[in-house]
């Protein structure tokens, strides 16, 4: 299924929610406040950590003495609640930001003057949020192996879920260069001109379905954060995001290939009072598998924590976590 939002559609999504039964919300905030996993990537316990200073060429994002081999790109999971989890896509093989990825940000800059590549991760309008991320796709849209995509994914025990919206924006240097000045290539003011974002869903390797959103169209530009509702993907384990625009050079995009991305809602099945995922009445377990905590598949319960998924003959999974000592 392919879905392409357009401003106005963007506009009336508060008006298509409906109301459901047999799910949860968990809400990927990137607030320190709502953080739950263990040590991450910065060797901390919060989402600030891991907002690199400076903007650009900072240690965490472009690290000095990357080893392909041994060493891993920068990263974060959001764990014990929606478990998306997200890394560079090293497509240089050094470690950088600059072969794609998602950053963790809290700057803002509303002066559009200051939008370029030194000042990548602010954005030129709040949220009312603390922290939020920027999203850097590859300049290349096209999906094939050998070109890799900037991506998010869920934790091997958490499985496929629908993803039912996230907030979205423009990033300072995105807007100035399609806006205002762009020296690679074009402005985006004439009729004609667009810049498109696609989320491309995938579930156990095969594509799901694409949801697109405009952050530049016919002199049109993305100047707020909007919701954009992303239930259309399907049930996902896995999202690439892709940027194409009219203003290319061979399969390549002159614009700045950057938004930024905030709230992440993710529908996961209901609990009772009791922590009981609510399966209805007429249902069997089908099928149980067992992880450890890094997402390795087991056959028995290991020392340490184990996550259980229970499967049930109505479609439902139930997730549970399970301590040997």
């Amino acid at each position: 299924m392919k879905r392409t939002i357009t401003f106005l559609g963007c506009a009336l999504c508060a008006l298509t929610a409906l109301a459901q039964e047999d799910y949860e919300l968990r809400v990927l905030t990137f607030e320190d406040a709502d953080y739950k996993g263990d040590v991450n990537f910065a060797n901390d316990y919060n989402w600030s950590s891991l907002i690199d200073n400076p903007q650009y060429y900072g240690p965490l994002l472009y690290p000095a003495d990357f080893d392909d081999e041994e060493d891993e790109p920068y990263n974060w999971w959001d764990q014990n609640n929606t478990e998306i989890y997200s890394e560079l896509t090293n497509a240089w093989g050094d470690g950088s930001f600059w072969g794609g990825g998602i950053a963790i940000s809290n700057y803002i800059d509303d002066d559009l003057s200051n939008g370029d590549y030194l000042n990548q991760l602010a954005v030129p309008v709040p949220n009312g949020s603390s922290n939020f991320a920027v999203v850097y796709c590859n300049s290349n849209p096209t999906i094939a192996d050998a070109n890799p995509q900037t991506w998010f994914a869920f934790s091997k025990s958490a499985g496929a879920h629908v993803i039912e919206s996230a907030l979205v924006g423009p990033t300072t240097y995105q807007l100035n260069t399609a806006k205002n000045d762009n020296s690679f290539g074009k402005t985006l003011t004439e009729v004609g001109d667009y810049m498109t974002v696609t989320f491309h869903g995938y579930n156990n390797g095969e594509a799901t379905g694409t949801v697109s959103f405009d952050l530049a169209r016919d002199g049109n530009f993305l100047e707020e954060w909007t919701e954009v509702p992303l239930v259309d993907l399907g049930e996902v384990d896995k999202v690439l995001i892709t940027i194409d625009s009219n203003d290319k050079s061979g399969d390549y995009v002159n614009q700045a290939s950057y938004f930024a991305m905030d709230n992440i809602k993710v529908r996961f099945p209901k609990t009772t009072e009791t922590g009981i995922v609510s399966v209805g009445h007429n249902t069997e377990v089908k099928a149980v598998e067992i992880f450890t905590i890094d997402g390795q598949k087991v056959e028995s319960l290991q020392k340490g924590i184990n996550i259980i998924k229970t499967y049930f003959t109505d479609g439902s999974v139930k997730v549970s976590k399970r301590i040997v000592k």
